[in-house]
């Protein structure tokens, strides 16, 4: 049962994937914003960059989320995945399999050796532009089990074990019409061929105007009614926040960006979705909140 998980960052459209392609950007500075303004709290785990493959023990340190006052670092990006590994550890019971960061190629130059693990493989998915590369990060002792099929505008897919997975960021241009909606989903379906028949999950940045709509063009996309949102209602508590809650994943916490949907006749929700916040690490980061969920095959 594997735990999978995604984060987006906020990139430009430049075809340059470095730094100043997601520092500073201005739905980031809209979510520090608010997060300031509301007065949050950051629970910063112990952590390393370097190591995701291991938990850590020891106490969160509560730390109110920072100002910003210029750019971030290349550092705060690393902790923000980092932590994610260490929180959604401790909300699930087990390391992401897989995670995949939207808005990031992590083989430019800038980065480095940012992230890392001697059981930790990093996979970049580079696209014209930053804002639509991706970035997968797996852990080695179950790599047979995961394999990159195809990557798109707008999406990269995997197979985990028996399943099929399509993490996504949805277009804007798609994203607030049905009808466009759902033929981006079967224009993914039709360019995985015979794995594209049965997509078990779809989790990732939808952009979606309102809750229910990715599931309701996923169903009317596929002829089906069995794609289920894993959240049961519009709003997340964010583990690694103390005390908040909102409406949802975006810069405001009003609107449901970021989810995960499954096909409830072929998988099982086991745990999740887990929400983070965009400031794991005290230090916003993204305009987006990163989930995980818990799933298995029937």
């Amino acid at each position: 049962m594997p735990t999978i998980a995604y984060q987006s960052f906020n990139a430009n459209s430049s075809s340059a994937h470095g730094l100043a392609s997601i520092a500073n950007q201005g739905f980031t500075r809209d979510t520090n914003a608010h997060a300031t303004g509301k007065g949050h709290q950051a629970l910063v785990l112990p952590h390393n960059p370097q190591n995701l493959q291991d938990a850590y023990e020891g106490p969160a340190h509560l730390r109110p989320i920072e100002t910003l006052a210029g750019p971030q670092s290349v550092g705060a990006f690393g902790a923000q995945v980092s932590l994610a590994f260490q929180n959604f550890f401790r909300a699930i019971g087990a390391m992401p399999d897989i995670m995949v960061v939207g808005e990031f190629d992590a083989s430019d130059p800038d980065y480095g050796n940012l992230l890392g693990g001697s059981n930790i493989t990093i996979t970049p998915h580079p696209a014209k532009k930053a804002c639509q590369s991706f970035t997968a990060i797996s852990q080695n002792p179950v790599a047979s089990n995961i394999g990159a099929i195809k990557q798109g505008e707008g999406y990269v897919a995997y197979t985990i074990g028996a399943m099929t997975v399509v993490f996504v960021h949805v277009p804007n241009k798609v994203a607030a019409k049905a009808p466009d909606t759902q033929q981006f989903y079967r224009n993914v379906a039709q360019s995985l061929g015979e794995r594209g028949k049965t997509i078990d999950l779809f989790i990732g940045d939808t952009n979606q105007p309102s809750f229910g709509f990715s599931a309701q063009a996923l169903n009317a996309a596929f002829n089906t009614s069995a794609y289920v949102n894993a959240s049961g209602q519009s709003g997340i508590d964010k583990f690694d926040n103390y005390n908040v809650q909102e409406g949802g994943t975006n810069s405001t916490g009003t609107k449901m960006y970021d989810i995960a949907v499954y096909r409830s006749d072929l998988v099982r929700l086991i745990a999740g979705p887990v929400y983070i916040s965009q400031s794991s690490g005290a230090t916003t980061v993204t305009d987006h909140c990163g989930l995980a969920v818990r799933i298995e095959r029937k």
